[in-house]
């Protein structure tokens, strides 16, 4: 939980007179419906009973239709107080209360569909603790107050980066480091994971579930007796289900495991490569992103290998070979062919923004459909700034 944007929020709001004399952000509708809407219900309701009791037909279904009713209301009615650490509900001017604290959490959706009726666009908010849970719209609260709920529970995405989360990183550092077999090796990669996870995770166990995790792969390893739960699927899964780990957090540590394999002889062998493909893959991260992250660290440990001098044959064909097969993703990216001008490149960029950019999306498009259009123009935009600076730089080949 962010406290400190939390405070930030509650002072903004109270400047703004949001905040009740207790300090709660107050959501709820007026009484007035309440109180028309209910006794009105019960009088068509008794009419009803009456007139069906006349003709002897039983009670069971409209009663029960009654009730439900009166439950509705109940609920569309209630108010809701938000404060820092908790929420509470209260029904019937304050004779039913509910309190649940933010640190219960379970789920938080937040969404928003075109509603075909009103011919308008209703968010919606769903918020489940762990044994109960609500649902908001635009109509049960005004838009600044819905707005501020979405800024609300923006700060509580750290509850779901659990501890669980942090061990699990640390396994999966300890799997990547024991790839290679050479103890001095280990040491150099060690070095860097433990580094990395020190920073990121303060005051955890992360590193402590490193170097125990380390030391039972290389003993499973030594005699050739792995566990039915040795490897890297089910921790990768672990964490892609953790609420609170977003597609950038996802990336990051794919980018510090790249950074762990090559901490030990500036290089990545075959079986790492593999490996941290299929970590990208089990944490879905993007093709695009993945060869991304590849190619710049091959890129980095060629310039290292030219200032210190000790570039090699073996090294130039590994470097000439990532960055041919760079240019050939970013042709196909396009829908080029390998030996296109510079202007047709511009003009295939031009042609692909006006069908993927998120802003030519119709108004009806789902949430997701957005972020995927977000994820291929950024996709698109990368691949053209690639080319457009190899081809004004020189006349690109491909091998």
């Amino acid at each position: 939980m962010d406290k400190e944007r939390l405070d930030s929020l509650f002072a903004s709001w109270k400047k703004k007179d949001l905040l009740t004399r207790r300090g709660s952000l107050k959501v709820g509708r007026s009484m007035a419906p309440f109180l028309i809407g209910v006794p009105l219900g019960f009088f068509i309701f008794g009419i009803t009973c009456g007139m069906m009791a006349e003709l002897d037909v039983h009670f069971s279904i409209p009663i029960a239709c009654g009730v439900a009713s009166f439950l509705l209301f109940v609920q569309l009615f209630s108010v809701k107080h938000f404060y820092k650490d908790r929420v509470e509900l209260f029904y019937l001017w304050g004779l039913i209360k509910r309190r649940h604290y933010y640190t219960d959490l379970n789920k938080i959706v937040h969404d928003n569909y075109y509603d075909s009726n009103s011919n308008r666009w209703v968010k919606t908010l769903s918020v489940s603790f762990k044994d109960w849970s609500f649902y908001m719209g635009s109509e049960f609260s005004s838009k600044t107050r819905f707005d501020c709920l979405t800024q609300l529970f923006s700060c509580f995405r750290s509850l779901f980066v659990n501890k669980m989360y942090e061990e699990q990183m640390g396994k999966l550092f300890a799997y990547v480091v024991t790839l290679k077999d050479d103890p001095q090796y280990q040491k150099e990669e060690s070095q860097c994971a433990l580094k990395y996870l020190s920073e990121v995770c303060k005051n955890s166990s992360a590193p402590n579930a490193f170097v125990s995790q380390k030391n039972r792969y290389n003993a499973y390893r030594r005699t050739n007796t792995l566990p039915a739960d040795y490897g890297y699927i089910s921790i990768c899964l672990d964490i892609l289900q953790n609420k609170g780990v977003c597609y950038a957090d996802r990336l990051d540590l794919l980018s510090a495991l790249f950074e762990c394999a090559y901490a030990s002889d500036g290089k990545v062998d075959d079986e790492e490569l593999e490996c941290l493909s299929h970590i990208a893959y089990y944490f879905c991260v993007k093709e695009w992103d993945f060869l991304s992250l590849k190619y710049r660290f091959e890129s980095e440990q060629q310039t290292k290998n030219q200032r210190k001098g000790t570039e090699d044959a073996q090294q130039r064909e590994r470097c000439q070979a990532a960055y041919s097969s760079r240019l050939r993703e970013a042709y196909k990216i396009l829908e080029l062919k390998e030996n296109a001008t510079l202007e047709e490149v511009k003009a295939a960029y031009r042609t692909q923004v006006k069908t993927c950019h998120p802003d030519t999306l119709p108004p009806t498009a789902m949430a997701s459909e957005r972020e995927e259009a977000t994820i291929r123009f950024r996709t698109i935009t990368e691949a053209y700034d690639f080319l457009s600076l190899e081809l004004n730089m020189e006349r690109v080949v491909v091998s």
